[in-house]
């Protein structure tokens, strides 16, 4: 189980249009005025909430939820960490691909 803090960074595991853990609401209910969430897209955690019918829930920089009109954070289990060290290998091979190319004399 992935335990989630403010400005972690979270890519998106199931962008499935079909609520969970909102037992009594369906599709409908739910707007998206940013659009819907992406998967393999890399967010910015905002806050972190617990929800009684879901758990470990996530408001996000990015798209959001409303349901019936009040903002409503979208379900952890939609999510995962992203590896630091991950993210640093990423970083360190852009730096060594964008040094290879300079012509140093």
């Amino acid at each position: 189980m992935n335990t989630f803090k403010p400005n972690d960074k979270v890519v998106c595991i199931d962008a499935t249009p079909i609520p969970i853990g909102a037992p009594n609401n369906s599709y409908q209910d739910f707007e998206f005025p940013d659009g819907y969430i992406k998967e393999g897209t890399v967010y910015n955690v905002e806050d972190v909430v617990t929800v009684r019918q879901s758990g470990e829930s996530v408001y996000i920089t990015g798209p959001y939820v409303l349901l019936n009109n009040q903002h409503v954070p979208w379900n952890g289990k939609r999510f995962r960490k992203v590896g630091r060290n991950k993210e640093k290998m990423k970083r360190g091979a852009t730096n060594r691909k964008s040094s290879s190319c300079l012509d140093i004399p």
